[in-house]
């Protein structure tokens, strides 16, 4: 092998400089071949000299370097490692990552300043070009969610969004496109934009996690500034070493820790977030609703961590997009299942056993993934109790995920969860407690164009609570909501500095409040069974001024409507007065309400951010419960109507983040006032089970919350974790 050096005095005139260029163009073409090999490698350099590292490369790859050692920095010091990856993304990623740009001449690869040659930017320049793609996992292919796409030159950068899809316009020209992700090597690419062009970007991950991972400074700096007020991601690695009761891994109960959460006591899994009442938290799985969150009682709570791929926490500055409670959204996404291998895993605690498979249907065409638990201690407990004929829990996620063409993709994911606790008494009859989730997600992506994006849900969740008297045959007290939706969104990307988002909503609702079923007589309620609809609009846009100033507004419009058949009940003086029958399909109750949606971001340095949201939001969905226990799983569900008024709420929140990226610390303070309207109460000795008149012992009120809420956080390293403090009065 050899390396030709080109050897260019700063006083040679450009002229001799052109002759010794073309001198080696001519020598090189003595050893012409096609192109640079189409095959793949696997290297690794741990601060090496750029010099060596082109030593190296020309070992491993065959290939000649042609540069000058005076033009290009050969001091650089090179951290990069990759395994079995095409020599044209190795050279792409390296060099252009330094600051270099490559091109094949002959059989050599000519190395020379990236800003050499390459025509001036202008400052206006009519036509402008897209660039957009999805952002995946190099080795899994699964999409990553938040992962940066930076233009140095310009200092424009996006973020991927949900579904890992990007896209970044630009004027004509050519650039250097940097990508990072969190626990990722940061990738590097030149791109001539000439047209609107499609990149799909492989992030590879970093192998080793006992060394310090390397934080990428340009993802760092994006999320500061474009995350939201009192936002928190939480990473699946960290729940996995969140202390477990009895081993039993939880992603909810890890919340414990972030600041503004806090849990009724100790083992429960119920959750107040800045002094709201336990209904008012919207937690999503893949963009359904999770009723009710608890298994055993509220020990455990029903989301298996090894099925998640991220979580996204807001307690205020709810994106627009989001809506129906008032303290918080909690935005699990699952994994969408390896489209390149198989794999698995399984464990085994004192409470329960759970496995985990997924892998590739076609490979890189489709993928699924499989998640199971289940319970085993109610084993343990029948030796001692041979009265106890059934005592467990149980989980099952699966997800399937299509690539239907380049603009399209399918993902199905199913949830089922399950609590069930019977005994015999001694009159021989069977009797206990039976609740479930279940919920089911359809979602379509499609890309019109390179800038719209658009993503269309179907979805329904259904929680369903009995109380068996006589379970053999079948008398049971039920309590039960089921939700079903279509709604369709859309991103359109404007341009760098304006994100627009906007789409509608439809959907209905069934409640039964609570009635007992006896198998021997029919068609009698005790308490009336509602039908309820909703339709919504929302629209939203994301705007940055000057670099240094975010302002997203936004505005959602919902209406709310009763349907029959059904029987009120009107009062005076909560005491009954008048019953009204309504037919099916008859309308009674509908109401229109207003959600503006209002935050700025002002980028104080690089790595800090100061934050100021307002936003408004309204409650159609009421739990129904006065019990004080931390451990109920008893609940009743009604929609807001004549007797019952919808929630309210107003968030103010000021904020400032700062990081220091090189050493993976984050610092947050948060300072939030937040007014509430219409809250639910319950007179004395309320009457929740078989009440027909139960509308009639709730009472509502406003109230108000305040405080602030500070965390310092270490996230990688030898050495991790979080320091945090909250005040909340309410």
């Amino acid at each position: 092998m050899q390396i030709i050096f080109l050897i260019l005095k700063h006083d040679i005139s450009w002229c001799k400089n052109l002759l010794v260029f073309a001198f080696v163009f001519f020598i090189s073409s003595i050893y012409a071949q096609t192109g640079i090999p189409d095959k793949e490698i696997s290297v690794s350099f741990k601060n090496i000299p750029l010099e060596k590292v082109i030593n190296e490369l020309s070992g491993e790859t065959g290939m000649d370097f042609s540069y000058n050692p005076n033009a290009i920095p050969v001091d650089t010091v090179i951290n990069y490692s990759c395994k079995n990856k095409k020599i044209q993304l190795v050279f792409e990623e390296i060099f252009t990552g330094a600051g270099i740009q490559f091109e094949l001449i002959g059989n050599h690869i000519v190395l020379k300043e990236v800003n050499a040659d390459l025509p001036a930017i202008e400052e206006k320049i009519e036509k402008k070009y897209t660039i957009s793609g999805y952002i995946v996992d190099g080795a899994s292919k699964e999409v990553l969610i938040g992962a940066a796409v930076y233009n140095p030159e310009t200092g424009l950068g996006t973020l991927s969004n949900n579904y890992g899809f990007f896209s970044i316009t630009l004027p004509a020209g050519r650039y250097t496109l940097q990508t990072s992700f969190l626990g990722y090597a940061v990738g590097s690419r030149i791109i001539e934009l000439n047209s609107n062009q499609t990149w799909d970007i492989d992030l590879e991950p970093v192998q080793s996690m006992v060394e310090e991972v390397v934080i990428s400074s340009i993802n760092r700096e994006e999320l500061i500034f474009n995350s939201l007020a009192a936002q928190t991601k939480v990473e699946p690695f960290e729940i996995k070493q969140e202390t477990a009761v009895l081993g039993e891994t939880d992603m909810l109960k890890s919340f414990d820790n972030l600041p503004g959460i806090s849990f009724q006591s100790d083992g429960s899994s119920y959750f107040f977030v800045r002094g709201g009442s336990r209904d008012q938290n919207l937690i999503l799985l893949d963009e359904a609703p999770i009723y009710n969150p608890s298994h055993m009682l509220g020990l455990f709570t029903p989301i298996i961590p090894e099925a998640v791929k991220s979580a996204t926490i807001y307690k205020a500055d709810f994106p627009v997009e989001y809506g129906g409670k008032l303290s918080s959204v909690i935005d699990i996404r699952t994994k969408d299942g390896n489209m390149n291998q198989l794999s698995g895993s399984a464990s085994f605690g004192l409470v329960s056993a759970r496995m985990s498979l997924e892998g590739p249907i076609i490979k890189d065409k489709s993928s699924y993934f499989l998640s199971f638990r289940r319970s085993y201690f109610g084993w343990l407990f029948k030796l001692t109790s041979p009265n106890l004929r059934d005592m467990f829990f149980t989980d099952f996620t699966s997800k399937v995920n299509i690539k239907l063409t380049k603009k399209d993709r399918l993902f199905v994911t199913l949830y089922h969860g399950q609590d069930k606790f019977l005994a015999k008494t001694s009159d021989n009859l069977v009797n206990g407690l039976e609740w479930s989730n279940t919920s089911f997600t359809l979602r379509w992506n499609h890309i019109f164009g390179e800038r719209l994006f658009s993503n269309t849900t179907f979805y329904s969740s259904n929680y369903n609570y009995f109380l068996h008297t006589d379970y053999d045959r079948g008398f049971n007290w039920n309590s039960k909501i089921t939700g079903t939706h279509l709604k369709s969104e859309f991103t359109y990307f404007l341009n760098p500095q304006n994100r627009v988002k906007f789409g509608a909503k439809f959907g209905g609702y069934f409640f039964n409040p609570g009635n007992y079923s006896d198998p021997n007589i029919s068609d009698e309620l005790t308490v009336s069974e509602v039908n309820s609809a909703e339709f919504i609009l929302y629209g939203g846009n994301e705007h940055t001024l000057a670099e240094k100033f975010l302002i997203s507004y936004g505005l959602r419009i919902n209406n709310w409507s009763d349907f029959g058949e059904a029987f009120i009940v009107q009062y005076r003086n909560h005491e009954p007065a008048k019953v009204d029958y309504y037919k099916k399909g008859e309308n009674y109750y509908s109401r229109a309400m207003l959600e503006p949606r209002l935050s700025l971001s002002y980028k104080v340095a690089t790595f800090s951010s100061l934050k100021a949201s307002y936003n408004r939001t309204v409650q159609n969905v009421h739990l129904i419960n006065n019990s004080l226990s931390p451990f109920n799983s008893l609940e009743v569900w009604l929609p807001s109507g004549p007797n019952i008024k919808p929630q309210f709420s107003s968030i103010y929140n000021v904020g400032y983040i700062h990081a220091w990226p090189e050493k993976a610390i984050d610092f947050s303070v948060d300072f939030f006032y937040k007014t509430l309207q219409n809250q639910i109460g319950f007179i004395y000795h309320s009457k929740m089970l078989l009440n027909p008149f139960i509308e009639g012992e709730i009472r509502q009120g406003n109230g108000k919350a305040y405080g602030f809420e500070m965390a310092l956080k270490k996230t990688q390293g030898r050495f991790t974790g979080q320091i945090s403090y909250a005040f909340t009065r309410s």
